[in-house]
């Protein structure tokens, strides 16, 4: 099996990027660094080591999840397999966020009058969005709040520092809204999946829960989530290959609240943390100053599924947990909150494989990460951008059937991808999540850890950094790889 892990990573790209961006000036510099990456190097493999000039008469791509990694993987798709692959790909989702009921058809983009939860997209999340189509990543930009930094606070309201790295805070339907943009019409269905069969030696067939006629496709990827049909399908009940609940939630939402002066002057994603759990906040968008994002974290156990929540009890409760924190903008989020969805939050454990038989997964259904890391859309992004790479660069291979290029591809994507979420997994869990309430001596533990937590991680960046990955770079050094060992 093909090596490939996290650390032999960025030196290049760091290289590149820099010499491509030395004469950049303005706030939109490190962004722009992070969009401008080296797509020199896989046109060059491609195009030399495979000879694009086979064909296959039509390949059908189904996507279950119109999510960010399954919107993403649709665009890239479409970017990338060559312009003569005559290719279908269709995208089902089972929630119409404009109807009561699933209706079968394609919808209109989400509303953004519901602007629900938030998330800070990384600058190599940014860089993917720019490699796909360099409007969406400007459309992505301007709905934001590009922010350089996160900043780090007590309960009290006493600095613990700052941690230094590109993040655009954005609202997640706007986001949706973008990649939907960027698809022609109908591209995504709301309709249920209720079973996809991978199936040895045949192409992978798709169920609905409606009874209507199955669907077979060349290529099935599973962008469902972390409640995953398509991970159930391919692992079955098997208790080692199922979600693991992290012990926490997070709730928040978007206010209409005009922004404080100093996340004008300095934008940045505010950290507190304190005994009870974190609370934080960020502007929602740099074209609106009156947008507040916010959010809690805390501890508890894991809520009922499908049980009905009491909207009441839960506001109640962030407002206990923060109610005497001392930053004045907390207690005014706490006084307009009016909270209407839990999100518990799940770690995956490391599967064996991501996908077999014509059927492969990606993003929170196969390697859900946990929240700290703040990489889950971002890696969502990079798993698009590589499984589409790799497709593209086997398609033009052109030595063996389309099914043949599809299982390598999927291979492909296990060996490249899964050491790098691995590791940032890794890096997430490493630290762990304190018992709360906490006492006071555990609370000025945590803060004492936090603030050399945050000068340790700051000299790491010197060096190496999570956003400094390139898809383009890591997807073409394996296909050389896999040519070289070939010819060997």
């Amino acid at each position: 099996m093909f090596k490939y892990g996290v650390e032999r990573t960025t030196e290049n790209s760091a290289k590149s990027d820099k010499s491509a961006t030395e004469s950049e000036t303005g706030s939109e510099a490190g962004w722009c660094r992070a969009a401008m990456p080296s797509m020199a190097a896989y046109e060059l493999v491609t195009n030399k080591l495979f000879s694009p000039t086979s064909t296959f008469e039509q390949m059908k791509v189904i996507i279950i999840g119109a999510g960010l990694s399954g919107l993403s993987t649709a665009i890239a798709l479409r970017k990338y397999i060559p312009a003569n692959q005559n290719l279908e790909v269709r995208v089902y989702d089972n929630i119409n966020p404009h109807h009561n009921s699933n209706q079968d058809g394609p919808s209109p983009k989400v509303s953004t009058s519901r602007l629900g939860a938030g998330l800070g997209l990384q600058a190599n999340g940014l860089r993917v969005l720019g490699d796909l189509d360099h409007r969406l990543r400007e459309m992505v930009y301007a709905y934001g709040f590009p922010c350089t930094h996160f900043t780090w606070k007590t309960a009290g309201n006493y600095l613990l520092g700052r941690e230094y790295l590109d993040v655009l805070p954005i609202s997640r339907p706007l986001l949706i809204n973008c990649l939907q943009e960027s698809l022609p019409e109908g591209t995504v269905i709301y309709k249920t999946i209720s079973r996809v069969l991978a199936r040895q030696g045949q192409k992978p067939m798709v169920q609905f829960e409606d009874g209507s006629p199955h669907e077979i496709a060349d290529l099935v990827i599973g962008a469902d989530g972390i409640r995953s049909t398509v991970r159930r399908d391919l692992f079955g009940d098997n208790e080692k290959y199922q979600p693991e609940y992290s012990g926490i939630c997070a709730v928040g939402g978007v206010l209409d609240m005009s922004l404080p002066q100093h996340l004008v002057d300095d934008p940045t994603m505010i950290f507190f943390t304190g005994p009870t759990g974190v609370f934080g906040y960020s502007g929602l968008t740099q074209s609106d100053k009156n947008k507040l994002l916010y959010w809690s974290v805390y501890e508890t156990d894991l809520p009922d599924r499908g049980a009905e929540l009491d909207h009441n009890v839960i506001t109640r409760q962030l407002r206990e947990r923060h109610g005497d924190w001392a930053d004045p903008l907390i207690g005014r989020c706490l006084r307009s909150a009016n909270i209407s969805h839990v999100f518990p939050i799940f770690v995956m454990p490391d599967l064996p494989y991501w996908g077999r038989d014509g059927c492969v997964l990606i993003g929170d259904a196969a390697h859900a990460l946990p929240s700290r890391t703040g990489q889950g859309a971002s890696q969502a992004f990079e798993d698009a951008e590589a499984l589409a790479l790799l497709l593209a660069g086997y398609i033009q291979k052109g030595d063996g059937p389309l099914d043949e290029a599809i299982s390598r591809s999927i291979l492909g994507l296990f060996e490249v991808r899964s050491p790098r979420v691995r590791a940032i997994r890794a890096d997430g869990l490493r630290w762990k999540q304190p018992k709360m309430p906490m006492s006071w001596l555990k609370t000025c533990s945590l803060y004492v850890a936090l603030f050399l937590l945050i000068r340790l991680r700051n000299f790491m960046g010197l060096f190496k950094r999570q956003d400094a990955w390139n898809v383009k770079e890591e997807v073409t050094r394996y296909l050389v790889y896999q040519v070289s060992s070939t010819r060997d």
